[in-house]
């Protein structure tokens, strides 16, 4: 019986230990926590290539997979909201970017040209900082109305965050911090192992982080103009000169009014670069800079239209995600035109 029993014991032992089911809505997020889990774990992006997280829709498909799921990843913001209500049906560990202790937040800019106090403004500062914008009020609201993700239209959603939080590094390596944590909670048997994965990822994000410092210094000063407001935290982040965005929701058309103070403030600020975003018709970008002088360049706030560096599960890693995007920005605001060359 004891031999038996041994048997048992050693049989068991050997067994591979459960994998873990993890869910994350949108790809920055698997870019992050991919490094953490090992090879039989699954990692499922619930937004999939082709597909913006502004006014995307839960599908039947997408509750049947969260009932296998182990653990739910999200940002936490008006970014991925519509994660909220099937949540509230579902009992497993779900980790919210935006209610982590540490977590830093900007203000959401408002209006198509952004005023600042000072140069580069400092960087990432709590949700409640002030930050006034010269903007018409009843243009912002129609734009706001529009916007899937708000919830409310009063004064308050005009103070409200900026909801793009995954873009920061520092919060990036809060996120990690705190999901290896959880890891080690649901995978006690392997917690020297996410340990280990978890410090070697910390590391690497460190040294990218400086890589990109260096990369950006050279064109921080230069202007420029994005699609919509979604890079701040990496702006700030590198003292980049972002000063104005064409959308405030990519999703919805500008007014002429917000159409010509951007176009102005191209001229008066000598913006060199204009940045579309893969996701979303070039034309959104090319109408409004046509007759100007300046480059268009491409940048993906969520890295899942970057073909050469997906993995095979359809994200990009995240440190890639922001070499990528560092690499964008040099690479059109380092460009000489012909009257500069």
């Amino acid at each position: 019986m004891l031999r038996k029993l041994i048997g048992l014991s050693v049989l068991l032992w050997a067994l591979p230990l459960q994998a873990m089911q993890v869910t994350v809505t949108i790809p920055p997020l698997a870019g992050l926590v991919a490094p953490l889990l090992d090879e039989d774990d699954q990692l499922t992006v619930l937004l999939q290539p082709g597909a913006s997280p502004h006014g995307f829709q839960i599908k039947p498909s997408h509750l049947w997979l969260l009932q296998k799921t182990d653990l739910v990843v999200s940002v936490g913001t008006p970014v991925d909201a519509w994660i909220e209500k099937p949540m509230q049906h579902h009992a497993m560990p779900h980790l919210q970017m935006s209610q982590l202790a540490g977590i830093a937040f900007l203000p959401m800019r408002q209006g198509g040209v952004w005023e600042k106090h000072a140069p580069h403004a400092a960087a990432e500062t709590h949700a409640d900082a002030h930050h006034e914008e010269h903007v018409e009020h009843g243009e912002m609201q129609h734009e706001l109305d529009g916007d899937a993700h708000v919830h409310e239209t009063d004064s308050r959603s005009l103070h409200r965050p900026d909801g793009h939080i995954w873009l920061s590094m520092h919060n990036a390596q809060v996120l990690v911090k705190a999901l290896s944590l959880q890891l080690q909670a649901l995978q006690p048997n392997k917690a020297q192992h996410i340990q280990q994965r978890t410090q070697a990822w910390l590391n690497r994000l460190s040294q990218v982080d400086a890589d990109i410092q260096t990369q950006l210094t050279p064109v921080k000063e230069q202007p420029f103009i994005v699609l919509h407001d979604a890079y701040q935290y990496f702006e700030k982040r590198y003292q980049l000169n972002g000063v104005g965005s064409i959308r405030l929701n990519p999703e919805i058309a500008p007014s002429i009014k917000r159409i010509q103070a951007i176009r102005h403030r191209m001229q008066e600020q000598k913006v060199k670069c204009v940045f579309k975003e893969p996701q979303f018709p070039e034309k959104r970008v090319s109408a409004v800079v046509s007759g100007l002088q300046v480059r268009m360049g491409s940048l993906d706030p969520i890295g899942i239209n970057i073909q050469d560096a997906k993995g095979s599960q359809g994200f990009v890693p995240y440190d890639q995600l922001l070499l990528n995007l560092a690499h964008a920005f040099y690479q059109c605001l380092a460009a000489k035109s012909s009257k500069e060359r």
